[in-house]
C-alpha cells in the first residue's frame, strides 16, 4: 500500500493524542494499511484506544451479522389456508353458477377499467418480489375478484336518484 492510500495525520489522531474514530473503525474493519505504523502501534499500547477499538469491532461484527441475516420466509401456508377457506365459502354459490355465467360478459365489461388499474398496480408491486410471491398474489387476487363479482351480482341493488326509489 502506498503512502497516498493512508489516512492523513489529521484524520488519524484526536486533539487529546488518542486515535480518532475513523482510525479505530479502519482497524476494526480489518484495514490496518490505512494507518501509519505509529498509529497502529498506539492502538496496541494505549488501554483507552484498545477499549474503544473493541467497541468498534463489536459494532462492526453486529452490523455484518445484521446485513447477512436471512429474511423471514413468506408464510405461504397462511395464504393457501385463506384460499381454501375462500373456496369453501364460495361453495353455496355453485347452485347459481349458470345464472352467473350468463351475466358474466356484461359484468366484465362494466368492471374491466377498474380491474386493469388494479392489475397494473399489482404487477408493479410484485415485480420487486420473487416469482412465488407473485403467483400467490395473483391467485388470491383472482379468487377475491371472482368472489367480489359474485357478491356484487347477487346483492339487491337500490338506486336513489334525487328522491326516486
Amino acid at each position: 500500500m502506498t503512502r497516498d492510500e493512508r489516512l492523513s495525520d489529521q484524520d488519524l489522531w484526536q486533539p487529546d493524542g488518542h486515535l480518532s474514530d475513523l482510525s479505530l473503525t479502519a482497524l476494526a474493519d480489518g484495514e490496518p494499511g490505512l494507518l501509519s505504523p505509529k498509529a497502529a502501534s498506539h492502538a496496541d499500547a494505549c488501554d483507552a484506544c484498545a477499549e474503544r477499538l473493541g467497541q468498534m469491532a463489536t459494532l462492526s461484527l453486529s452490523v455484518s451479522a445484521a446485513l447477512t441475516r436471512q429474511p423471514e420466509p413468506f408464510p405461504v401456508w397462511a395464504v393457501v389456508a385463506g384460499l381454501i377457506f375462500a373456496g369453501v365459502g364460495a361453495l353455496p354459490m355453485l347452485a347459481r353458477l349458470p345464472d352467473f355465467v350468463g351475466q358474466l360478459p356484461r359484468t366484465l365489461v362494466q368492471t374491466a377499467p377498474v380491474a386493469l388499474r388494479v392489475f397494473g398496480s399489482m404487477v408493479r408491486v410484485a415485480s420487486s418480489a420473487g416469482p412465488s410471491l407473485w403467483m400467490v398474489w395473483l391467485g388470491a387476487t383472482l379468487v377475491m375478484g371472482v368472489l367480489g363479482l359474485a357478491v356484487a351480482h347477487w346483492v339487491p341493488r337500490r338506486a336513489e336518484w334525487k328522491g326516486a326509489r
